[in-house]
């Protein structure tokens, strides 16, 4: 029993911590409510966390609050319809719209008193609006600067006059980022800034490093960081330079000018280069020696080998995208060194990969031949359902690494690593996966330099061979299609193929006969194949596909232009067939720098020997290109995917509904090839919001014009798309992302352009601006 319960349940404890949340007298969240409606809640909670660092006290807090109060009696109050000191400096700030009016009312005292009084700004008693608008302008921002650098102020700057009293520092640090935030008045911010920054030539100065990482006050500060970025990596790459590049994706400048969001994203894909040729030349000092073992170092696991490669592709399409701006030689430096160690460790690792390949019994237990294919998996899947069949030529295996990653939330799935028939080229390879290769396969001259694959009597040479060998001995019905012939979407005679097919047969040759021919088209189309072998899979499931295996006839190398010192004479000799990477015939030279042995000592039949480079040397031959190459024993070349798609059993309805969308441009016109814009989205109903994941193109009369190129976050280096989360705070919320993309269109641009957001998975419309103004000089 206790006596006097009445009495304590009629009071309550207020303390620091205490629930429920108004008994909590924490000085940070105090403050916090206190001033939120004095200087805006987005202010307010910059002061809660100054407050719980011990950067602002009581009696600060109380100096803010007044500096900052309810000015409702006075003129400036009825101009600006609001007494909030914060929102009338930043008005003032943004635009002249509000002069006259200021100058009719004679108010220019009253407002130089409060911007004083709030920000310790000095200002002459007589002064033009435009005079005290640029005098405030270099005041806040060059607070917010200094303040940031801390002790780290470069001599040039000490004696600037800036707010000295912890309130008028708040004052002026908060008024600099709600300008910069507010997106209705950040081309404002980004005038002015620039204005400040030449008249302080802080584009000249040296700033530390490690001061400006926090700052986002001018450009001339990111680019200074940028600088040492680059300067690092090329000294060494850390994972801490990848952490600060990838983190800078989303800062102001980056948003706010598409330029420098890319040029972000190609510094990470470098320094993910260098830190993965780290990784693996590390691993290759004590490396697997027998072949099983090396394909799957090369191709299983969280990070397989061929991780170096899908790096080294993504920042070679970063840079064939990027246009330099004021950039002095040192990016380019850094893209060099990064081609350097790519190839160097590339070539470290095929010398290993070719030396233990040519020793070993073939064929190598426990490792799937191209040969094998049909065989054991395409014939009895589509003896079980209807089965499609994907030939995708030159398409290496980390390239259907990142596609399965992108399929696999619709698909069940499974991707094994294969050794294709030697020489890796497309006459050889592509003849592999057709029925009873595995049983009757033989590699024959058929005259004029060229090789083809003899089985079961039969020498198929070209794709009319292997498509009438396949329908005569595949033992279904089979319909063969190009990958074109799917997309966007499959003609009426195309779906009653589908229908009407047990087996349908789907090729593409479009990375092979691009890179051999026009290494920048072929680049661009290394860009969208993965995104279009997406399309064309899912538009198999919905013809009523049950398994798709998609396989390639070899990889590919893709590297740096090879210099004379990377050429080497073939053997010479009766030559059957001759490329860059190999050489087939009999007679000739032997020599170190390249690996000569039997092809049947590698367990194919064929009377040649089959000779290669070591690492990524090429042979001398006239003609073709100096980038892209295939033929070879490296595993870039050798291992080729082998990937097996089943729908899953749940299907998306359509695009994601239930979402109001925003989308707000970075600029107004189109006035260089980067065009960003910032997606914003709210849902609309009771249910729980699920961001999908979403695509952005610019587009002229219904086609895209452009390319991804990088996003806030989300972004995913395969396909283009991005993938959107939502807000921390706010579950109805999605958290803004500005995506930057990159027109492609050479010549012939229109006046005007469209953009669009697409659904990534359906490809549905969700939202659109129309009619973006197109300046760009060609």
């Amino acid at each position: 029993y206790h006596a006097l319960v009445e009495l304590e349940a009629a009071g309550v404890v207020m303390q620091p911590g205490q629930q429920p949340f108004k008994c909590n007298t924490r000085l940070a969240l105090v403050a916090r409510n206190a001033l939120k409606n004095v200087i805006g809640e987005e202010n307010a909670a910059e002061v809660e966390k100054q407050v719980d660092q011990g950067k602002l006290t009581l009696k600060d807090v109380d100096a803010l609050g007044l500096k900052g109060q309810d000015i409702t009696q006075g003129v400036v109050s009825i101009i600006f319809t609001t007494g909030n000191s914060q929102e009338v400096a930043l008005a003032f700030l943004a635009s002249d719209r509000l002069d006259s009016e200021i100058e009719r009312k004679s108010a220019i005292s009253e407002l130089v008193n409060l911007l004083r009084d709030t920000f310790e700004v000095e200002l002459p008693d007589k002064a033009t609006l435009a005079n005290i608008r640029e005098r405030l302008t270099r005041h806040v921002l060059m607070t917010d600067l200094v303040v940031g650098l801390g002790d780290k102020v470069p001599s040039s700057l000490a004696s600037v006059k800036i707010a000295e009293s912890p309130a008028a520092v708040a004052a002026c640090t908060s008024l600099a980022r709600s300008w910069r935030l507010r997106r209705d008045v950040r081309e404002s911010y980004i005038t002015a800034s620039q204005k400040v920054e030449q008249d302080f030539s802080l584009a000249k100065l040296d700033f530390d490093p490690k001061k400006i990482v926090a700052i986002e006050t001018f450009l001339a500060v990111e680019r200074a960081l940028l600088r040492h970025v680059e300067e690092s990596l090329l000294e060494k790459a850390t994972d801490e330079l990848l952490a600060l590049a990838k983190s800078r994706l989303a800062s102001f400048w980056a948003e706010a000018m598409p330029s420098i969001q890319a040029h972000w994203a190609l510094i990470a894909a470098i320094a993910e280069v260098l830190l993965e040729a780290d990784r693996v030349q590390k691993s290759l000092k004590k490396p697997p020696t027998t072949v099983p073992a090396l394909v799957k170092a090369y191709a299983d696991g969280d990070s397989p080998w061929c991780l170096l490669d899908s790096h080294h592709r993504h920042m070679a399409s970063r840079w064939f995208k990027f246009e330099a701006v004021d950039d002095d030689g040192g990016l380019e430096q850094l893209v060099l060194k990064a081609d350097r160690r790519y190839t160097h460790v590339g070539s470290e690792l095929a010398k290993h990969f070719i030396g233990h390949f040519q020793k070993a019994k073939h064929p190598s237990k426990g490792v799937l031949r191209q040969v094998e294919l049909f065989d054991t998996k395409v014939g009895p899947k589509a003896q079980e359902g209807k089965t499609a069949y994907v030939w995708v030529d030159a398409l290496r295996f980390e390239m259907a690494r990142e596609l399965a990653e992108v399929l696999k939330e619709d698909f069940d799935l499974g991707l094994q690593p294969a050794i294709a028939t030697m020489p890796t080229i497309t006459e050889i390879g592509m003849a592999s996966l057709l029925p009873k290769a595995s049983q009757s396969a033989k590699v024959v001259s058929v005259g004029n330099g060229k090789l083809a694959l003899e089985i079961a009597g039969t020498v198929i040479k070209d794709r009319k061979d292997r498509i009438n060998f396949m329908k005569a001995h595949a033992g279904v019905p089979v319909f063969d299609a190009k990958l074109d012939d799917l997309l966007p979407k499959p003609s009426k005679k195309v779906r009653d193929g589908i229908q009407n097919a047990q087996l349908v047969l789907v090729t593409s040759q479009e990375i092979d006969e691009f890179g051999e021919k026009d290494t920048k088209l072929a680049r661009m189309l290394m860009d969208t194949m993965l995104d279009q072998l997406r399309r064309c899979v899912r538009v198999l499931r919905d013809a009523g596909v049950k398994t798709i295996i998609i396989a390639a006839d070899h990889g590919h190398l893709f590297a740096e232009e090879v210099g004379e010192d990377m050429k080497i004479d073939a053997p010479g000799g009766k030559t059957a067939d001759l490329h860059r990477r190999v050489w087939v015939g009999e007679g000739g030279n032997v020599d170190a720098s390249y690996m000569r042995t039997p092809l049947r000592s590698l367990g194919v039949e064929c009377d040649f020997d089959l000779a290669t480079p070591w690492n990524f040397a090429v042979f001398k031959v006239a003609g073709g290109n100096l980038i892209y190459f295939h033929g070879g024993l490296s595993p870039q070349e050798l291992v080729i995917p082998v990937l097996t798609l089943t729908p899953k059993a749940h299907r998306m309805a359509g695009p994601p509904s239930g979402i109001s969308w925003k989308l707000t441009k970075g600029a107004e016109k189109l006035t260089t090839r980067f065009f960003s814009v910032q997606i914003t989205g709210t849902t609309t109903s009771l249910f729980e919001l699920e961001p999908p994941r979403v695509r952005v193109e610019i587009r002229s009369k219904g086609k895209s014009i452009s390319a991804p190129v990088s996003a806030s976050y989300g972004f995913e280096e395969a396909t283009g798309d991005v993938s959107l989360k939502l807000a921390d705070n706010d579950s109805k919320q999605i958290e803004p992302n500005t995506v930057t993309v990159m027109v492609t269109l050479e010549e012939d641009l229109p006046k005007t352009v469209s953009l669009v957001l697409l659904d990534a998975t359906t490809g549905a419309e969700l939202a659109s601006i129309d009619k973006i103004e197109n300046a760009i000089s060609l």
